[in-house]
């Protein structure tokens, strides 16, 4: 274990992110512990170290964490720790600036990510609409590949289109259908809202339907599927049970009757740097042998929002609950397949299966390779899922 750490300190997906920290730590096992000075843009194995951290665990537990597959009770250092597992010594607030540094030396000691090729070119039609919704006024960007029955997608909280941008380069959905992705206000390539001051921003399951349904008249789209991941998956679930006649369906990602856990004083906090944390607090809810290649553009985006974006729609995805709407879902509403990532822990698989079972016209599935972000982190992999899903909402809707 000691020298699978060590040897991991000289990696370059570990040093790349060591440039700004200042710190040292040790990790603790039952009868062994590793020591590590980070600073000068170097991550450098110490036997004796004045840590400012110490994370410990039982020798099970790294083993697990470690492993070439691990299992997806044990695969995520933040995780662990958030639930105890991993117990924290000392400075709390060192290791959560720290965090970043210590997965990526976990990730390079495991070394087994799978990886994936550059796929074929992105050939994205982007395009800009104006829309006005109770968000405000907004240029909001669009973009649109392939062609086919329309599907209109969203991202997960806090994110943008590039999140799509895998199953257009490494997919053959867009063979079949347009895939079709637009960014909220504020969000990726889409413009503030008109006249509000920066940090206004705020979304409601209510306000991110209005904007759902304001985006799809933009585009002309005459009942198309639309698809949305986690806070775009409870999305879809109420534009539907809201306005059953305006679409034809819905595939719904890593939702649930209510969601928790998600908030996080650092998500807006000055005492730490968020283009650093919130990536790390989102991507220990991806099966770490998901291709590298992908796990760190999810990486990257999150490290690329506005300040305050990401607590923002968490805020709101925080407010969803299916009871509010259940009651206008019926076995004449559109069909909803809902799917989950058995990786995702912060939306268990079970509580997807309890929010399918929930809805009258609805079937689901579990993607037992993939985890929260299933459309950006294994597109190839998603892509059946989702054909799957599709072929359900269709068969469904002939009936």
């Amino acid at each position: 274990m000691i020298s699978r750490l060590r040897r991991a300190a000289t990696a370059e997906s570990v040093t790349v992110l060591a440039p700004g920290s200042d710190t040292a730590f040790t990790l603790i096992g039952d009868d062994w512990s590793a020591g590590f000075s980070v600073s000068d843009g170097s991550v450098v194995p110490h036997d004796d170290v004045m840590a400012e951290f110490t994370l410990a665990a039982t020798d099970e537990l790294w083993d697990a964490l470690i492993s070439p597959r691990p299992r997806r009770d044990a695969h995520s250092l933040i995780q662990l720790v958030r639930a105890g597992s991993i117990a924290v010594r000392g400075s709390v607030l060192a290791y959560e600036r720290s965090i970043h540094v210590v997965r990526a030396l976990i990730d390079a000691a495991r070394a087994t990510a799978g990886h994936a090729d550059t796929g074929g070119p992105l050939t994205a039609r982007g395009s800009y609409h104006r829309v006005t919704t109770s968000l405000g006024t907004s240029d909001v960007y669009v973009e649109r590949a392939g062609s086919g029955a329309p599907l209109l997608t969203f991202a997960t909280a806090g994110s943008d289109t590039s999140q799509w941008h895998g199953m257009m380069t490494h997919t053959s959905i867009t063979d079949h259908y347009e895939l079709i992705t637009a960014d909220l206000p504020w969000h990726g390539r889409s413009s503030p809202a008109w006249g509000r001051p920066v940090g206004s921003y705020a979304l409601t399951p209510e306000t991110y339907t209005e904007w759902i349904v304001a985006v799809a008249d933009a585009l002309a789209l005459e009942q198309p599927i639309i698809v949305g991941v986690s806070m775009g998956g409870a999305a879809v679930v109420h534009a539907v049970a809201t306005h059953p006649h305006r679409f034809a369906g819905a595939v719904s990602c890593q939702a649930a009757v209510s969601v928790a856990a998600r908030a996080h004083k650092h998500l807006r906090s000055t005492e730490v740097n968020s283009s650093l944390f919130i990536p790390e607090w989102v991507s220990g809810l991806m099966n770490p042998a998901s291709p590298r290649e992908f796990t760190d553009r999810v990486w990257w985006g999150y490290s690329s929002g506005g300040f305050g974006l990401y607590a923002a729609d968490i805020d709101s995805y925080l407010s969803w609950d299916f009871e509010h709407i259940e009651q206008s879902l019926t076995s004449e509403s559109p069909h909803i397949a809902v799917l989950s990532g058995a990786f995702d822990t912060s939306v268990p698989s079970e509580r997807s299966r309890e929010l399918a079972d929930r809805i009258p016209n609805a079937s689901f599935a579990l993607m037992p390779e993939l985890g929260h972000f299933p459309h950006a982190e294994n597109p190839p992999v998603f892509a059946q899922h989702l054909r799957e899903a599709l072929g359900r909402v269709l068969v469904s809707r002939s009936k």
